[in-house]
């Protein structure tokens, strides 16, 4: 191989290792759940909306998600390269400069708040507005002064399927809002169980928890009762006339089970591998729960 060859094949591998890098500050799965999401309120919207522009209302909304992030990224830098889950991330490792992360977050955001505006909605656009200036300006500073920036982080999570709501129907509605509180609902137990199982690393780089604030068995506790919430909030579908009794029904064997799971955790010693395993399969449940729901609430809608 020559000089020259060598030369464009390591300038490829570099450009593609730039995008891997930016495309990794808009935290990939976390914009995955901001599509399901959306798309879930689209779906669910008594308006008709076409394919092009729900397509883009998906498109712009993960697009701002992920602009946040990257914002968040460049916030955090410091305190990343102090946890051992997020220390090879492009800033705190060094491969990519703070400037172009910022410059890269903002672009996005501008961008996809313009498209929104024009292309979606003004409502919609708004509510994407307060999603970023919530994420960046509430929640980031707040994670390292109290643990209870967990519900300021969980306003902005909230927030994509009640935007894609209004970009089928520009206006609030009673389901729209019910989708709101249960993705605010359900990230609450969410991340407490990521805060038990990674509580060493949150210590060290001095991010405030309820594990570090409460304790480990308060926070279970807390795990139980935002769960046992979940459940009640995830019954106003039917409440409200909006599903059938089959998805009632079927709501009680899901969520009567995944409240059980959580009452599990009392039996574990705080501290122990078992309450950390717990915590960990609790997470993952509740990965299993939310898609759960929504697909129950889309059956029984339309089948009801």
């Amino acid at each position: 191989m020559t000089t020259r060859s060598l030369t464009f094949v390591l300038s490829s591998n570099e450009k593609i290792s730039f995008i891997n890098d930016l495309f990794s500050l808009t935290k990939p799965r976390l914009s995955s759940l901001v599509i399901f999401t959306s798309a879930l309120g689209l779906f669910l919207a008594p308006v008709e909306i076409s394919f092009f522009k729900a397509f883009i209302s998906i498109l712009a909304t993960s697009g701002l998600v992920g602009g946040a992030c990257a914002i968040n990224c460049y916030m955090e830098k410091d305190i990343d390269g102090l946890m051992e889950r997020t220390k090879s991330r492009p800033l705190p490792s060094g491969r990519m400069s703070p400037n172009t992360a910022l410059t890269f977050g903002l672009s996005l955001i501008l961008s996809c708040l313009s498209i929104l505006y024009i292309a979606i909605n003004p409502l919609t656009a708004l509510l994407g507005l307060t999603a970023a200036i919530v994420y960046i300006g509430l929640y980031t500073p707040l994670k390292t002064k109290t643990s209870w920036a967990l519900f300021a982080g969980a306003i902005p999570g909230a927030i994509p399927p009640l935007m894609g709501w209004t970009s089928a129907t520009n206006s609030f509605g009673n389901l729209g809002l019910v989708l709101f509180a249960i993705l605010f609902i359900w990230q609450l137990p969410h991340f407490l169980s990521i805060a038990i199982y990674h509580a060493e690393d949150y210590k060290e780089a001095s991010i405030k928890t309820h594990p570090g604030a409460i304790g480990i068995r308060q926070t279970v506790h807390r795990i139980a009762i935002y769960t046992y919430a979940l459940f009640l909030i995830s019954v106003i579908p039917y409440w409200i006339g909006f599903t059938s009794e089959g998805y009632r029904n079927a709501l009680l064997v899901v969520g009567g089970a995944f409240f059980l799971y959580s009452l599990l955790g009392y039996t574990f010693e705080a501290g122990s591998k078992e309450l950390l395993q717990w915590a960990r399969r609790y997470f993952y449940g509740s990965l299993v729960y939310l898609p759960c729901v929504f697909i129950l609430m889309i059956y029984f809608r339309y089948n009801s």
